[in-house]
């Protein structure tokens, strides 16, 4: 017999059943405690005891964990994965649910802030990472990677100090610092170099090549970065102005130049080359001027200098009908009004031309427009420069106004009839006004000239026509009378040696009818002796022997007629002493 006292009532529960991936939260009702079962079990409740729902464990990968929140002491642990937790009942989950682990590569790291004492420190990879209790982690950065010619300025945020990272390396920065841009090195070659502006202590530094220059902390590049330096040599010099003292010296040392630290390359000049027709005017600091001639010594060489400090080539604008641009390239547009003003930094002693169109007015107030070349020189370049100073606008605008006066002063007649010896006194008048500016006028030369006015024109071209035609026909007549007077000419001396001949035929028949007649004479002297000394003794008479030589030559020559006639090739002429004829005429 059992006995239960003061048992009044009784109730029949359950026991509870809990698998591994599940708990419960138990409270006792008279303590007041709580705590925690968690499975795999079959769990029964004490008296006074309540159970809750059923729960499930926070099941932990690897790469997870967990931070737990106790409410009743405010602390906090935390649980890595792989694993199975059961909180305590007053712990809650912070975030609301498992945080995966930092997975970081080789070439990341991050940023773990302790929130309890603010300190950071850096984690850096390959690893997966799990914070501590009270850490959190900054977002995931990548490490700097740098190459050997690669830099980067580091600053520290705690104290504001720089420093200078470079290559080749991966860099991972400090909890407390920034990194900047990653930058390129400086390569500079052997005929380079380099200026760095400290900007804290404003001191400059060179570095000269061959080298690869990574700049300090504070450091910049000044002056635009590398710069080739300047090859000095027979047609090169260098202007450098010293800004310790501020002096300009002239550097003409062969070889590669490089500046110091606190000088500056202001100019590279060139050799200046002046030919032997042509001056160089230079000006120095205190305005004064300084003549280099290319024939100061006489032998037609030329010459070149350098531009000495605090010097400068003193350049004049002459008036042109040409373009700058024109002028480079050597096009000549043959225009003839001044439009232009073009740089003159030497000075052609040569004899020059120009040419111009101007609009002239003559007594009998007929306006011509005069078209022609002036030619000019220069002649003194020191009274050039200090009286003018643009000398070819002084000719050319002179030139017009001496050829105004001129031909204002004749009728268009007398300059149609004299036009050049007009131009000519034009061109000689007012030398002093040449001669006061250091130049020299040749002379003018028209070469056309025309009417404004289009019927003046149309008359002037009738009268130039009718002249034109009445010096062809002149031209004409004078051509056809040298050529008749040629004819003549011809014809004389065709006469003259027609003469000649004559003379010397006539005395050659001469030259032979004597000779012929001395031997035919010399015969019948010959002959007649010969008859005569055979008569001697038979007729001793000398007429009868003379009477004798008679008849018979005349018989000879009556026979040499007949034979003459008897073969055609005589004539016969008789006389009446031959025919011995007498002729009568009765008287009246």
């Amino acid at each position: 017999m059992m006995y239960v006292p003061f048992i009044t009532k009784a109730t029949k529960r359950k026991g509870t059943q809990l698998d591994d991936l599940s708990y419960i939260v138990v409270k006792n009702e008279l303590t007041g405690l709580e705590f925690t079962v968690a499975g795999p079990q079959l769990y029964f409740l004490n008296p006074h005891e309540v159970a809750s729902e059923r729960k499930r464990k926070i099941v932990l990968e690897k790469h997870e964990y967990v931070r737990l929140l106790d409410a009743t002491s405010g602390q906090q642990r935390l649980i890595k994965g792989p694993a199975k937790v059961v909180p305590d009942p007053f712990e809650s989950i912070v975030n609301g649910r498992q945080q995966p682990a930092v997975r970081l590569s080789k070439l990341q790291y991050v940023v773990v802030t302790d929130s309890l004492t603010g300190n950071r420190r850096v984690v850096t990879g390959p690893q997966l990472f799990f914070p501590g209790t009270y850490e959190t982690v900054g977002d995931i950065s990548e490490a700097v990677e740098l190459s050997k010619l690669q830099y980067v300025q580091v600053t520290e945020t705690l104290t504001g100090a720089k420093r200078v990272v470079s290559g080749p390396t991966l860099f991972f920065p400090d909890a407390y610092e920034t990194v900047g841009d990653i930058s390129q090195a400086y390569e500079v070659r052997k005929h380079q170099y380099l200026k760095l502006l400290d900007q804290t202590t404003g001191t400059l530094r060179v570095e000269r090549g061959e080298a690869t220059v990574f700049p300090r902390a504070h450091e910049e590049a000044a002056e635009g970065g590398v710069k080739d330096a300047v090859n000095v040599d027979d047609e090169t010099a260098v202007l450098v102005l010293s800004k310790a003292s501020g002096q300009q010296r002239l550097i003409t040392t062969k070889g590669l130049f490089f500046p110091e630290a606190l000088e500056e390359i202001v100019e590279v000049r060139r050799l200046v080359r002046v030919q032997p027709h042509e001056v160089a005017i230079v000006r120095d600091n205190f305005g004064a001027f300084h003549f280099h001639s290319g024939n100061a010594s006489g032998a037609g060489n030329g010459t070149a200098f350098f531009l000495p400090p605090h010097c400068e080539l003193v350049t004049m604008y002459w008036s042109s009908a040409t373009s700058k641009e024109d002028a480079e390239q050597h096009i000549v547009r043959n225009a003839k009004q001044v439009a232009y003003k073009v740089p003159m930094s030497k000075i052609d002693l040569r004899a020059q031309y120009a040419f111009f169109e101007y609009k002239v007015r003559t007594s009998d107030n007929v306006e011509l427009l005069l078209e022609g070349t002036i030619f000019w020189q220069v002649a003194d370049v020191p009274r050039m420069i200090e009286r003018t100073g643009d000398p070819k606008g002084d000719v050319w605008y002179h030139a017009r106004s001496a050829l105004i006066q001129a031909v204002s002063a004749v009728t268009l007649e007398q300059f149609m009839a004299s036009f050049n010896s007009i131009v000519s006194k034009a061109a000689e008048t007012d030398v002093a006004f040449y001669e006061g500016r250091g130049v020299r006028l040749h002379g003018l030369e028209v070469v056309r000239f025309e009417c404004v006015d289009g019927k003046t024109a149309g008359v002037l071209q009738e009268i130039i026509q009718e002249t034109t035609n009445r010096i062809n026909r002149l031209q004409k007549q004078k051509s056809e009378n040298e050529v008749e007077a040629e004819r003549l000419h011809s014809q004389i001396e065709i006469e003259r040696q027609r003469k000649q001949l004559i003379e010397a035929r006539t005395a050659n028949e001469k030259l032979q009818a004597s000779v012929e007649g001395e031997s035919e004479g010399t015969r019948l002297a010959q002959n007649t002796m010969a008859f005569l000394n055979m008569l001697n003794v038979s007729v001793p008479d000398d007429a009868t022997r003379l009477q004798l030589l008679k008849f018979f030559t005349e018989q000879q020559t009556l026979t040499t007629q007949t034979e003459h006639l008897s073969k055609g090739n005589a004539s016969l002429f008789l006389t009446p002493q031959d025919m011995q004829l007498r002729l009568q005429m009765p008287s009246d």
